[in-house]
Parts: structure tokens; C-alpha cells; sequence
């Protein structure tokens, strides 16, 4: 264990303590779980931080969409400058200060899907329902959200650390019993049957799906590259995420030859000035600057022509799409997903 992380480390058990008596509240009824009028997807975790809940997000309401439902995403926008709600639709966009990057990043991704951003999710699924005919919702970071019941539980895992016993945590391990289904995020088949091992452990009754991430394309301003095209370039790659070293190995995997790299916390927030440094530097270094989609969306648009960045995107690759979403929606109607 990491030194610099035992303090965070002792902090998130007390949030594990936190957690658990909000939920011993509402199970005891003290207070009552509220229902949509339409079916709910959570999408969470136990961990303190990404362990890749927002390209799943996408995975899971792009396969609503294409089955013929009319799915939209509540999430409470992290970081956001505006507390009031907001709605994105594809006619509606919204700057990401308003939203939040994660929110700001589907709805580039998904624009077909409308996008209820408000901290108050059991008013965000009235909004989706009303407003936006929504036959599904897909609650985002929803596990330890108790006030909006939900239809289908699922919680994502991070394949180095599935129960989080190295890493900050929001609940114990055990609470991954309350899944209906849990998947292991950025693993191949062969590296996911450890993490099925140990989480089978813990909850053996869950159903266990794997995804793997992939790099689909790279932008440059408006321009649509395929991935291959990193391919020998020599890159300086800066990320604002929570698993950064992921993203440097995506683009080494591309064949990219990375020079230097830079991270930041989590949903930094970047500035004009900052952008132009990373430029130069990148300049300096005859390489291109490349970022990832969640910091791209906070690049001023007149900057976003003067680098790339990278599409990503969830695929299942244990368990498939139908048996995952099946407890809401019929699984003859469901494509395979990409």
C-alpha cells in the first residue's frame, strides 16, 4: 500500500460506516425509496474514484436506444459551475461549466439520448419522462444512490482491484451482493477470470460480464481519424482522469510513440493557458498533444483544431448484451452490441 494513499485510505472507511447506516435507513423504512413510472438501470461501483462507469453508461443506453427504447441518462454533473437542473438534448447543447465533462462527453458520444443533469435524480427521472417520452432510465454513478428505486443494479468493477482492498472505497466488498449484475472494466478475457475469482468470493450468487476498452477514432477540430492513425507518431499525452497510466497504455498500444506525459486530477479543469503550454511543449518535443475525450470537451473550441483526442469506447467481452440488460427490456428486441 502506497503511503501517500493511507490517509484517503482510512477516510474512505469511514465512508464505508456512512454508507451503510443511509442504507440501513431506507431499508428499515424509515425513509421511502421513490419509483419511476419507467424502467431504471443503476450504473455504480464501490470504488472511490473511475473505475470506467461512463463508457458503460454509454454501452448500456446506446443498446436501449438501438432496441427501439427511448433511454436517457440522469446523472448529477460533477464538478459543475451551475447547481440548477439542466437538460441536454441533440438540439440543446450545453457548455460542459454548466454540466460537468463526464455529461458533457456523452452527450457528444450519445447525441440521440437526452441528458437530465440534476443532483435531485428522482426529479431528473420526472423530468426524462415528461419531457423527453423516456421508456428507460440509465441512473449514472446510482449504487449508492438509495432515494430512486432501480429495476436493474450494475456495478463496475476495475479488473486490478475488484474488491478495492488496495484503493479507496465507498462500501465494503460485501455490498457487491446487492448487484443484480456486476462487470469487470478494462480487462480481455483471459485477465478477467482473476477478477471473477475474487468477486466471486464475496458474491457468488452475481452474474459476472467483462469489457474491454477500445479505441475507436481520433479528432482533430472536426476532422475523424481511425485510431491506426497514431500509429508511429510520436505523441505528448496529457490526461485528467482517474486511472491516467490507462490511457498513456492505450496510446502505446496504438503504436504511438509517447514522449512525455502529463497527469492531472481527476475532472481537472483546464484552462486557455494551460492548453497553450501543453502545445508548446508538445511543439518543442515534434510531437502532436493528444488528450482524452473527458478533458477534450473543456479545450477551447478554437484550440481543439491544434490537437487530438481519443474516442473510446466499452464492448462486452464475457457475457453479452441481451443477458446483461435483460431484466428490463425483452432480449429478442436487443442488437448485439458493437
Amino acid at each position: 500500500m502506497s503511503k501517500s494513499l493511507s490517509p484517503l485510505l482510512v477516510a474512505s472507511r469511514a465512508l464505508e460506516a456512512v454508507n451503510a447506516l443511509a442504507l440501513a435507513v431506507y431499508a428499515s423504512g424509515l425513509r421511502r425509496r421513490e419509483r419511476a413510472s419507467v424502467r431504471v438501470v443503476s450504473v455504480g461501483n464501490i470504488a472511490l474514484g473511475g473505475v470506467g462507469k461512463t463508457p458503460l453508461v454509454a454501452l448500456l443506453a446506446g443498446a436501449l436506444k438501438r432496441a427501439g427504447a427511448r433511454p436517457a441518462i440522469l446523472t448529477r454533473g460533477y464538478g459543475r459551475s451551475e447547481k440548477r437542473p439542466a437538460l441536454i438534448t441533440h438540439d440543446r447543447a450545453l457548455p460542459w461549466q454548466l454540466v460537468g465533462d463526464e455529461p458533457a462527453l456523452l452527450a457528444l458520444t450519445l447525441p440521440a439520448v437526452p441528458i437530465i443533469v440534476d443532483a435531485d435524480r428522482v426529479r431528473g427521472a420526472r423530468v426524462a419522462v415528461a419531457e423527453c417520452a423516456a421508456t428507460h432510465l440509465v441512473l449514472d454513478d446510482g449504487f449508492q444512490h438509495w432515494r430512486l428505486a432501480r429495476d436493474l443494479d450494475v456495478v463496475v468493477a476495475s479488473g486490478s482491484d475488484p474488491l478495492c482492498r488496495e484503493t479507496p472505497r465507498r462500501e465494503s466488498p460485501r455490498a457487491l451482493r446487492r448487484a443484480d449484475a456486476i462487470v469487470v472494466s478494462g480487462v480481455d478475457v483471459a485477465s478477467s477470470e482473476s477478477a471473477f475469482a475474487l468477486l466471486r468470493s464475496v458474491a457468488p450468487r452475481v452474474p459476472l460480464f467483462a469489457t474491454s476498452t477500445v479505441a475507436t477514432g481520433v479528432r482533430r477540430g472536426a476532422e475523424r481519424l481511425p485510431a491506426a492513425a497514431l500509429a508511429g507518431q510520436r505523441v505528448v499525452a496529457a490526461a485528467g482522469i482517474a486511472s491516467p497510466a490507462r490511457f498513456f497504455a492505450t496510446l502505446r498500444g496504438l503504436g504511438a510513440e509517447v514522449v512525455s506525459t502529463v497527469a492531472f486530477p481527476d475532472h481537472h479543469v483546464h484552462t486557455r493557458a494551460g492548453i497553450l503550454e501543453l502545445l508548446a511543449s508538445a511543439e518543442s518535443l515534434g510531437a502532436a498533444l493528444v488528450l482524452t475525450g473527458k478533458d477534450a470537451v473543456k479545450v477551447p473550441f478554437d484550440l481543439l483544431a491544434r490537437l487530438l483526442w481519443l474516442e473510446i469506447e466499452a464492448r462486452l467481452v464475457v457475457g453479452d448484451i441481451e443477458e446483461l440488460l435483460g431484466p428490463v427490456l425483452t432480449a429478442s428486441r436487443l442488437e448485439s452490441a458493437p
